[in-house]
């Protein structure tokens, strides 16, 4: 069965074919490194340390607010599923997700929305055109690389051209019925009172609350194979990934929200699903 088919993942695979992070952070950017073993991506450094004898370049990281994204809401999903998604996110904020669910008991179905969506970019032509012109080549000794590039497995360096970053996210709360569900705001706003963050909190309306950060989070990137020949160095591109699944992360306890065992699909024609 699948779930959580909505128009931001829509938007997310249609518009710019790309991969969730399952835990947003804000060093996710372009011009990182990834090792992508088996579908599943291992952060690895910045692009500039791979280059043989340093890369001195200063390459545009180009910013564009995503309007199609922003602020649309989820369809209403099952308040244990849509909080198992969103936990991470509030995780990221500084937050601990067992006061957001105890301020929403009896909450049956839930929807929710990021704002202030930004894509940042580099221009891969400017990006090609350089490493050519320049002869630039990567550094086929760097030990973190060597067995990849030599490796005939199924792993590959990947080079982040696109992300996706929000500051914010509001979440709705509905009953059963599909009828507004109150959040007790307060004792949200009490509990980030008390704690070192600068995290604010807004009530919308009474079944709808909106947490802002100061630190833009990346919660999908967009990436291409980059190859590095073994003997010199050279560096030549391969193929978008489009379909890299998300790194698992650490459960949200069963102390907090009971949930069935629910995972990223692996389904190569639709990523970004979800399915058990």
């Amino acid at each position: 069965m699948r779930i959580c088919k909505n128009k931001i993942t829509d938007q997310i695979r249609d518009l710019f074919d790309a991969n969730p992070l399952r835990v947003p952070e804000a060093r996710i950017q372009p011009l990182c490194m990834l090792e992508i073993r088996d579908e599943k991506p291992k952060y690895l450094g910045e692009f500039k340390f791979l280059v043989k004898d340093g890369f001195q370049h200063s390459l545009t990281i180009n910013s564009s607010p995503v309007s199609q994204i922003s602020n649309t809401k989820t369809k209403k999903i099952d308040f244990k599923i849509g909080f198992d998604i969103l936990g991470n996110f509030i995780k990221a904020l500084g937050m601990d997700p067992a006061v957001i669910g105890a301020s929403v008991k009896g909450s049956k179905k839930m929807s929710f929305s990021f704002g202030n969506v930004v894509r940042k970019y580099i221009d891969v032509l400017e990006f090609g055109n350089v490493l050519i012109k320049d002869d630039i080549k990567g550094d086929p000794e760097n030990m973190f690389i060597e067995e990849i590039i030599n490796s005939k497995k199924d792993v590959k360096l990947a080079l982040i051209t696109d992300v996706l970053t929000s500051t914010d996210f509001s979440l709705s709360t509905y009953s059963s019925n599909d009828t507004e569900a109150a959040i007790n705001i307060p004792l949200i706003q009490n509990y980030v009172a008390n704690i070192d963050t600068s995290l604010k909190v807004e009530k919308v309306t009474e079944n709808e609350v909106k947490f802002q950060g100061d630190t833009p989070l990346t919660y999908a990137f967009t990436c291409i194979e980059l190859n590095i020949d073994p003997e010199t160095g050279k560096f030549s591109r391969g193929q978008w990934l489009d379909n890299i699944r998300s790194a698992k992360s650490e459960g949200l306890g069963s102390s907090q929200v009971q949930i069935p065992h629910y995972v990223f699909d692996e389904n190569q024609a639709n990523p970004l699903l979800l399915e058990f």
